[in-house]
């Protein structure tokens, strides 16, 4: 490769990664979602490599229009482009931009016993439950996901929380990373007021519209960061897993957890797309100057050869 060849190679990239990311971040758009029940179909958005699914042994509980599909999610701010959603209510009313604070549909269906047992005095109500058999090549699962709620800030440090959790084999691995706590709005805040009490802030995204938030193109007042769930050293043969999440307490403020597609793997993606990455606008533009500088380093260079 000639000097002016690479340079033109570098200008382009750099240009076009600069354009592309000042686009999403000028031209946002809503996440677009596409409701559906069946667990089939949402079992195979999220498998990805070494897992197989056990013949027949997929069940979908929860209300027709709770969950579906999802994609734009990077535009939307939450980190992962596409796959899954759950939640307590109604999937499309994830749509932004936020324009409640308080979302709801009730689906007047039951709660989980296993939900039940990570908040002891409490009851659920409202669950939509994705359950499945796998065998994985490697040994290990690993997946991502970020978990939304209505439920930010107004009810944080309360007993109203939502709940969700992933269980392998019957235990919850829906954690924080490097602890054995649930990932719950209890666990992870910005603290209410904000910025009071805050429990693993540096996870925690705002949007609620009465707390100086709305910056994302979606309803729910405060979400997750991208997490991923790590089970090592698994034994051979059939494991189970439960995916699940409810309404505590009552009907009200819907809850989503969103999963990431073809994450559902025995590899581990060490490089999840998270709001971390998302260059500062000022960097953006940096690096469209560099671009540009680089194009016409290059066709000076084309002028000399000639």
């Amino acid at each position: 490769m000639t000097i002016s060849q690479f340079i033109k190679k570098i200008s382009m990239t750099v240009a076009g990664t600069a354009i592309v990311a000042l686009g999403g971040t000028t031209t946002a758009q809503a996440i677009f979602i596409t409701p559906s029940s069946n667990g089939n179909d949402l079992v195979q958005e999220i498998l990805g490599s070494g897992i197989t699914i056990a013949p027949n042994s997929i069940n979908y509980t929860g209300a027709a229009g709770a969950s579906g599909f999802f994609t734009d999610g990077l535009s939307s701010g939450i980190g992962i482009d596409s796959g899954i959603i759950l939640t307590t209510g109604s999937a499309v009313d994830a749509i932004g931009p936020n324009d409640s604070p308080e979302k709801t549909t009730k689906n007047a269906l039951p709660g989980d016993s296993d939900l039940d047992g990570l908040i002891p005095g409490y009851s659920t109500e409202d669950a939509t439950i994705l359950e499945f058999e796998f065998e994985t090549q490697g040994g290990d699962v690993f997946f991502n996901y970020v978990f939304a709620s209505e439920e930010y800030i107004e009810w944080t440090n309360s007993k109203y929380n939502d709940v969700f959790g992933f269980f392998l084999d019957g235990e919850n691995v829906a954690l924080i990373p490097g602890t054995s706590t649930p990932v719950a709005i209890n666990t992870v805040n910005g603290g209410k007021p904000l910025g009071t009490d805050a429990s693993y802030p540096e996870y925690f995204n705002n949007n609620d519209l009465d707390n100086g938030g709305s910056n994302f193109d979606i309803e729910y007042d405060g979400f997750t960061n991208v997490f991923t769930v790590k089970a090592l050293g698994l034994e051979a043969g059939t494991h189970t897993m439960k995916l699940a999440i409810a309404d505590v307490g009552d009907s009200q403020w819907d809850s989503a957890v969103f999963i990431e597609a073809r994450s559902f793997s025995d590899m581990s993606d060490d490089d999840p797309q998270s709001l971390k990455d998302v260059p500062e606008p000022s960097v953006l533009m940096g690096l469209l100057a560099v671009g540009f500088a680089g194009s016409l380093l290059q066709k000076k260079s084309i002028k000399s050869d000639n």
